[in-house]
């Protein structure tokens, strides 16, 4: 897949590439970090392989290059990333609240299979809230402290809705 971009104008008719996603991968969202104008961050939910890897939803941020005026793949950095093959979510948005939502499909193409609708302990078949200005430890973002199920053991604690078989837009 490709991100294109076009004129801010009504007769734009020609499109220009900004980004290719890696190895034949299929975008499913993108979303602009709230300090854009600042930090030129572009976040893109996407779905396909990364090497030998089994298929897998992957959230990656992109720095905007003012000079190409174009998304730099040399500053891909892999956000959050899970399993999925089918029902992959992907779709991805900030808040008010300066936060990233994230949906998760339940990572089968037919009838939640795994069975992770009602499962909290897998990042699949939910909404995902997550900051991504404060990473913590060894990933590129931190849990909300007012998430709904911090402080829980054994659940997800990145899970801000659950049971949602393919939310995707």
């Amino acid at each position: 897949a490709t991100i294109v971009k076009l004129r801010d104008t009504p007769d734009a008719s020609q499109h220009e590439k900004v980004l290719d996603i890696p190895q034949g991968g299929v975008a499913y969202g993108i979303s602009f970090h709230p300090k854009f104008a600042d930090n030129g961050y572009v976040y893109v939910g996407w779905n396909g392989k990364i090497g030998d890897k089994p298929k897998q939803t992957i959230v990656t941020r992109y720095t905007w290059d003012h000079a190409r005026q174009s998304l730099d793949p040399a500053t891909a950095l892999h956000v959050i990333t899970w399993e999925s093959n089918g029902h992959n979510g992907g779709d991805l948005e900030f808040g008010k609240d300066g936060m990233l939502y994230v949906t998760s499909g339940d990572g089968t193409s037919d009838s939640d299979t795994n069975m992770r609708g009602q499962d909290l302990t897998h990042l699949t078949a939910k909404v995902l809230r997550i900051d991504v200005d404060h990473p913590e430890g060894d990933k590129q973002y931190s849990v909300p402290a007012d998430n709904p199920f911090v402080g829980q053991a054994g659940i997800v604690l990145e899970t801000w809705a659950y049971g949602l078989r393919n939310p995707w837009r």
